[in-house]
């Protein structure tokens, strides 16, 4: 099987490559290849490469003429999905990696910090602590001998075979027949001029815009402050589909020509990408000079641009951020500058304009780490399961458990579910946390089982985005079927507030999670709508009575009336209820006199964790009929 599978991976790569090489060849044949479309070309071949061989960074080099020095043409990050141009290597810095890979066809470095050629790049440019492992390299050959390398490098640590050189070979020798394709002076002279600068517009792109803006901050006195200006047409997406590209491409001129009327030193403008621009000004005077500016822009850029015999009127939003009030570095400039962008079309799609706020971004980066550090909590097995013993209302005898989720982060400790269980559901990630309680909570119904406490059953709290997704009943009779447990011992509560959304969706649902055998319960009974017509449509098993009608129930005439006739109802309607928050002895003796089923409440179990559980499974053991609060847990 695994000969067969490597046969296949084998057969894919061959045949990238095959087409890979049609498509340059047939660009070259008709004379397609061309300063204005060799920078796309490297890129497309720089992301087929990082498919090819699954690495995952990608780039090809070009050296100068006496080979002192490495030029990157362009360089692709498969897990940030960039294109982006590096920094040159030169001889001086890396004399026996340039020694290694001039003498032979291909450098392949399992281990770039042990292997000689490549231990001065693991040290010195490799620096970060995920660094890549392992490094294969191919010449590309030119008339005039080596003219450049393309690099493969792997964050995992690989042993490259004869066949991965003869992959990288192969596309390098295309490579070679690219480059030879085009006048090699020309040729560094375009791509030098295509790194910096936008082949539609002849404006900067990002690049020499970031690079004349951290010189030009790097120059100035200490004092210097600037503003930061992200720009984009209104609605230009419309007006491209509107008017089709070539148009498009026509107002796009026009619209940087008149920035480049308006901005020149000590100003800095540039294109970035389709209709976003990149504007730094550096202000003093209370931002006078910034405002006059703006204004002249933003007059220029609304005069009608003619195409195809007609008027196009535009408007312009953007985004402003304070250097170095808000940030430091152009990089940061322009991020900035595009947040308040983005934060102010949120209220208006046009003419709109958002001053950088750091608090509304730290907000929102903390918002984004907190789910990026949910998923990492899954991945890393950082939740847990506590298990809150339920007990029959006259006995005490224990006849379930409701699993109740935490979060055991490794630095902030036990995290509630209050503190995180909004955000996952916003996110869509409270689905991945739901399977995974329904899985742990099948894992603990199966040791019962094994036990031979047949009869125990576990309730789970189902969010209403996991309860109304499409796939529930589907993913939730699989597991059933895997775990091989009875469908009736895994209890699914919702709110009342879900029962009562989208009245025949919710309906459906639950009269097709009955009819696969599961129990439905009501949670927080009596705290939402308590539209109690509901409970004659809908197959329920247990209303569970809220907590704050039970902790008042010893003294308050209202909250017992109110847990009268919620029993009552259940009576009539043969649903079973259970109070939650039981905590004293008194509110037993009177919801034992009201005829209630169930019970659960520190009064009984606090929820138990791992080792608490198995201790008390332990005492169940011998004793299966076990009441509390006689054991101490």
């Amino acid at each position: 099987m695994q000969k067969h599978d490597d046969m296949t991976q084998t057969l894919q790569k061959i045949d990238a490559i095959r087409k890979q090489q049609e498509q340059v060849f047939k660009m070259a044949k008709y004379y397609a290849v061309s300063e204005e479309t060799i920078n796309s070309l490297l890129e497309q071949i720089c992301f087929e490469v990082s498919h090819i061989m699954k690495c995952q960074r990608v780039s090809i080099w070009l050296f100068n003429e006496d080979r002192t020095r490495l030029l990157p043409q362009n360089a692709y990050n498969e897990e940030t999905k960039e294109h982006y141009i590096d920094r040159d290597f030169c001889i001086e810095e890396f004399p026996l990696y340039f020694e290694a890979i001039q003498s032979q066809r291909t450098l392949a470095a399992d281990d770039v910090g042990s292997c000689p050629a490549t231990k001065e790049i693991a040290e010195k440019y490799f620096k970060s602590p995920d660094q890549f492992a392992s490094l294969l390299d191919a010449c590309i050959i030119l008339g005039s001998g080596i003219g450049g390398l393309l690099c493969c490098e792997s964050r995992e640590r690989r042993e490259w075979n004869s066949f991965d050189r003869m992959v990288v070979s192969s596309i390098a020798d295309m490579l070679s027949f690219l480059f030879d394709r085009l006048s090699r002076i020309d040729f560094e002279e375009n791509l030098h001029r295509l790194a910096f600068f936008d082949p539609l517009t002849e404006m900067e792109n990002y690049n020499a815009f970031l690079a004349k803006t951290e010189a030009r901050i790097a120059e100035a006195d200490k004092g210097q402050e600037g503003i930061f200006v992200y720009m984009n047409i209104d609605q230009f997406i419309e007006i491209h589909s509107v008017l089709g590209p070539e148009l498009a491409d026509k107002i796009i001129r026009v619209v940087a020509d008149r920035f480049l009327l308006h901005f020149e030193k000590p100003y800095h403008a540039a294109r970035i990408a389709f209709d976003h621009f990149v504007i730094f000004i550096p202000y003093g005077e209370g931002g006078t000079i910034f405002k006059r500016k703006m204004d002249k822009l933003i007059e220029k850029l609304r005069e009608p641009i003619l195409v195809a015999s007609q008027e196009v009127y535009l408007t312009v939003s953007y985004g402003v951020a304070y250097y170095p009030k808000d940030v430091l570095t152009p990089i940061e400039g322009v991020q900035a500058a595009r947040f308040a962008l983005e934060t102010s079309k949120r209220q208006s799609s046009r003419k709109s304009v958002g001053v950088y706020n750091a608090d509304t971004h730290q907000h929102m980066k903390q918002t984004m780490m907190s789910e990026m550090n949910l998923r990492r909590g899954l991945d890393m097995n950082e939740f847990r399961l506590f298990y809150q013993p339920q007990v029959l209302c006259e006995t005490g005898e224990v006849i379930g458990f409701e699993a109740l989720i935490r979060w055991q982060h490794p630095e902030l400790g036990l995290i509630y579910p209050a503190d995180f269980i909004e955000l996952a559901e916003s996110t869509g990630f409270i689905i991945s946390i739901g399977e995974w309680v329904i899985r742990q909570a099948l894992v603990q119904l199966k040791q019962f089982k094994e036990l031979g406490l047949h009869d125990l059953t576990v309730s789970i709290n189902l969010s209403p985005r996991h309860f109304l997704q499409q796939s529930l009943p589907v993913y939730l009779d699989t597991c059933i079927q895997e775990a091989q447990i009875n469908p009736r011992n895994l209890l699914l509560e919702i709110t009342e507030s879900v029962a009562m959304e989208r009245h025949e969706i919710v309906q459906q649902r639950i009269h097709e999670l009955a009819e696969k055998g599961f129990s439905i319960a009501i949670d927080d009974f009596g705290t939402g709508y308590s539209a109690f017509i509901y409970l004659q449509s809908f197959p329920i098993k247990q209303l569970k009575i809220d907590r704050s009608f039970i902790m008042n129930i010893a003294h308050n005439d209202k909250s017992r009336a109110i847990v009268d006739s919620i029993i009552q109802l259940g009576k009539t309607l043969e649903i079973r209820t259970v109070a939650e928050g039981i905590e004293t002895e008194e509110q037993w003796d009177i919801l034992k006199r009201k005829n209630c089923d169930e019970l659960q409440g520190f009064y009984f179990a606090r929820p138990l964790n791992e080792a608490d559980m198995q201790s008390l499974l332990t005492r169940m053991q011998t004793k299966p009929q076990l009441s509390l609060p006689v054991v101490s847990v």
